[in-house]
């Protein structure tokens, strides 16, 4: 087997490795990724505590609806008890009754709105819990399936290093060095094949004199465009 075949062949491998491992970086990343489901938190909150201060609004409504109509009720006791004669003071507890009268309707209709606005922040807020379960239900899913493709990428990254190492015995230590030069600098890609004539590492023509003498595989030949090393199947 010619050099530049020992590592086109070894470089296969380590393009599935990286690869994989880069697929396993992203997975890693998704599944600590929470922010789907902390926004979904989140609504749910919102809307808890927009129940939490309707409920307290109403529970005040009622609180003065109470006080007014015990004070109503008190000041038609004394009007119709007989026990009040004075002109004036019969028509300052008229006055009063109706001053409460129409401050408890006022309260009642702010009362019914406030109902009103709360069955609506009820249904918000059912609809939030619903939409948070299904986020759940999808993210622990999610989470599922790439667990299991994260672990299956690691079973073949595994079987990769093992046919790495049965590489490299056909790969002498100077042209390892070489391969690996070339792929820190060329984005991991040290060595192109040569399809009709055309280096797939840049796309450019390659002269037939490198052409043949890649196939020949005496020397190890690069692109004169991108310095790739040539393989010529």
């Amino acid at each position: 087997m010619s050099a530049v075949a020992s590592i086109y062949i070894l470089q296969q491998i380590d393009t599935k490795i990286y690869r994989s491992n880069e697929r396993i970086q992203q997975i890693v990343t998704i599944i600590a990724d929470k922010h789907v489901v902390e926004d979904a938190v989140a609504r749910v909150d919102v809307a808890k505590e927009a129940m939490l201060i309707l409920s307290k609004r109403l529970t005040v409504i009622q609180g003065e609806i109470d006080i007014v109509t015990n004070k109503y009720d008190s000041g038609e006791m004394r009007l119709y008890s007989g026990t009040v004669t004075n002109p004036k003071e019969l028509k300052d507890l008229q006055d009063q009754g109706a001053a409460l009268t129409r401050r408890r309707n006022e309260l009642e209709d702010n009362k019914l709105e406030a109902m009103i606005a709360e069955e609506d922040c009820k249904e918000t807020l059912e609809e939030t819990i619903r939409q948070y379960d299904t986020v759940v239900d999808q993210s622990k899913k999610l989470e599922d399936e790439l667990k299991l493709e994260h672990e299956s990428l690691a079973s073949v990254i595994s079987t990769l290093t093992v046919e790495r190492e049965v590489a490299l015995n056909s790969v002498q230590k100077e042209v390892l060095v070489n391969y690996d030069y070339a792929r820190s600098k060329y984005r991991g890609v040290a060595v192109v094949l040569v399809s009709n004539g055309m280096c797939s590492g840049c796309g450019l023509r390659v002269s037939t004199a490198l052409v043949q003498a890649a196939r020949g595989g005496k020397n190890m030949v690069k692109c004169d465009n991108c310095n790739r090393f040539l393989y010529v199947k």
